[in-house]
């Protein structure tokens, strides 16, 4: 006999002019289609900038990332 377990929800927050801040997921595939390991909780770069995309690596902070629309 097996059990089922129900996933946890996935979760993204926005970060005030930062990275996206994504919780529960289990799989993450890149452009080239590579699976990529995933943790518990993740920053995800939004700036456009990180040299780890898609991770974030804190460059948003250098380059003086704003979320504000123009």
């Amino acid at each position: 006999m097996g059990f089922i377990m129900k996933s946890k929800e996935v979760i993204v927050e926005i970060s005030k002019d930062g990275p996206y801040i994504v919780k529960n997921v289990s799989a993450l595939i890149n452009s080239k289609n590579e699976n990529l390991e995933t943790q518990p909780v993740m920053d995800l770069c939004r700036c456009g900038g990180s040299g780890n995309k898609p991770f974030c690596d804190g460059t948003h902070i250098k380059i003086g990332f704003k979320d504000e629309k123009n």
